[in-house]
């Protein structure tokens, strides 16, 4: 069988006894992928992850992700990391800025709520997940790029590696997956929105007006309908994305 991973793919596996004796590979080491392994690793299920990244210490990109309390922090909880990721992740506020840079109006974390979502790297992220698997779970420099059943198996294939065999497949790689068409036959579709994200080095020295216009806070500007937003605590970045709508000349997308 093939899952692809949603928010609600925990409530499928109350019944952990259907995985019993099998081989469950997930394809993808992100933080969704990382998680169900220590799901079902601790209801002893034998899981494999294979991620594409070269090794755990791998930058990964984007920027910090802050865990809701009735989403991602219930899925913390449920592996027993939720006080971990509190101790890691940075309760931050928002400051709100006009088109010119002026700051008009400021959201600070209180007391009550200062672990409503707290902002976590995302390499911290990963290797808080990793911590509490087994050694040999998950199998890096990966890169799937097919499957075919076998025998009442699925064979993995992978770039330049050896193939793999697993009795069940959770696929969390992402949309773009090559196992995509396995799970659905729905095409990814465009937004019509674009993300261009970047990472600022020692922010204080090299962007030092934008980084006190943060303010210890995330930041936040919107105009005609476009977003900037900046975070200046990413592992020793100030992380941006700038977000708009695509331009009507911008006709092929992959192109660009």
């Amino acid at each position: 069988a093939i899952l692809h991973t949603t928010r609600q793919t925990s409530n499928d596996y109350r019944n952990m006894s259907l995985l019993n004796n099998k081989k469950v590979a997930i394809i993808g080491g992100g933080p969704v992928g990382l998680t169900m392994a220590n799901l079902l690793q601790q209801n002893g299920i034998d899981i494999t992850v294979y991620e594409r990244d070269e090794n755990p210490k791998a930058r990964v990109w984007g920027g910090t992700l802050d865990l809701h309390k009735n989403s991602g922090q219930e899925a913390m909880k449920k592996v027993g990391l939720l006080q971990t990721y509190y101790d890691l992740a940075l309760p931050m506020g928002v400051n709100f800025a006009d088109e010119k840079g002026n700051i008009i109006a400021t959201r600070n974390p209180t007391l009550e709520n200062k672990f409503d979502n707290p902002e976590i790297n995302r390499n911290a992220l990963r290797k808080m997940l990793l911590g509490s698997l087994k050694n040999d779970t998950v199998v890096w420099d990966r890169k799937s790029i097919g499957l075919e059943q076998e025998n009442g198996k699925w064979l993995l294939h992978f770039e330049n590696k050896p193939t793999a065999l697993a009795d069940f497949i959770i696929v969390s790689n992402g949309g773009m997956s090559k196992i995509r068409n396995f799970v659905s036959d729905n095409e990814v579709e465009e937004t019509g929105t674009f993300i261009i994200q970047g990472d600022i080095p020692e922010p204080e020295t090299n962007c030092p007006e934008f980084y006190k216009l943060c303010n210890n806070n995330r930041l936040m500007t919107a105009h005609q309908g476009n977003l900037l937003v900046a975070n200046p605590f990413n592992n020793g970045m100030l992380t941006y994305g700038v977000i708009f709508k695509k331009p009507e000349e911008w006709n092929i997308v992959r192109k660009i």
